[in-house]
């Protein structure tokens, strides 16, 4: 689907788009644990977003405010909510893999066990939709642009196509602070977990069509 009011992301805008959301999740509790460092998270963590916005072109829907790619949002439709192992080596998952593991900072985790802590998230969502639903699976600002309604911009056209289709929307979040603008967008908050071993608390939250 095409909105007038939104960019529908292209290959061409691949790498600006991963920079976006790179800056955007800069300070993100789950991106600090996978890249303790700094300066390596800036090196390493493109290859996550890369991979991520691949995924979402070839089976969903990747949308920015405007062609400037002010923030990006990445939508993945009922039946595309999960990635299995092949869709995820054909969206560079070995090249994510590749990066995470050349991190030199003696505090980053192995790659077996971001692959538990992601499983746990996954399982979470998967017990908690059980039936058909969009995912609103990333979303972030440019952090120049926040602040600036270009959040709620980015979202409110797809939900209300969502809305006409009878979909329920669900999302999670990392930030306690997140959870008020999604509720004033209409989601509910419905499950609270602490990722084991970890002190991050993953918040799912839905959003049912009238």
């Amino acid at each position: 689907m095409v909105f007038k009011e939104l960019y529908l992301i292209q290959r061409k805008d691949i790498e600006k788009a991963t920079m976006v959301l790179t800056r955007a999740f800069h300070d993100d509790p789950l991106i600090c644990l996978v890249y303790p460092s700094s300066e390596e998270k800036m090196k390493y963590s493109p290859f996550l977003w890369r991979y991520l916005i691949k995924d979402g072109i070839r089976y969903g829907k990747v949308y920015s405010p405007t062609n400037k790619i002010e923030g990006v949002a990445k939508w993945l439709p009922p039946g595309k909510e999960h990635m299995g192992i092949w869709r995820s080596i054909r969206s560079g998952a070995l090249s994510m893999g590749r990066a995470l593991a050349r991190q030199k900072d003696e505090r980053k985790r192995s790659t077996r066990d971001i692959q538990q802590l992601t499983d746990v998230i996954l399982k979470k969502h998967k017990e908690i939709m059980k039936e058909p639903h969009w995912y609103l699976a990333n979303i972030g600002v440019d952090p120049k642009y926040q602040g600036k309604g270009y959040g709620s911009a980015l979202i409110k056209p797809m939900l209300e196509y969502i809305e006409k289709e009878g979909y329920p929307v669900f999302l999670e979040t990392n930030f306690q602070g997140n959870i008020s603008l999604y509720e004033h967008l209409g989601f509910e908050l419905i499950d609270e977990m602490k990722v084991p071993e970890t002190e991050i608390i993953n918040w799912a939250m839905i959003r049912k069509p009238e």
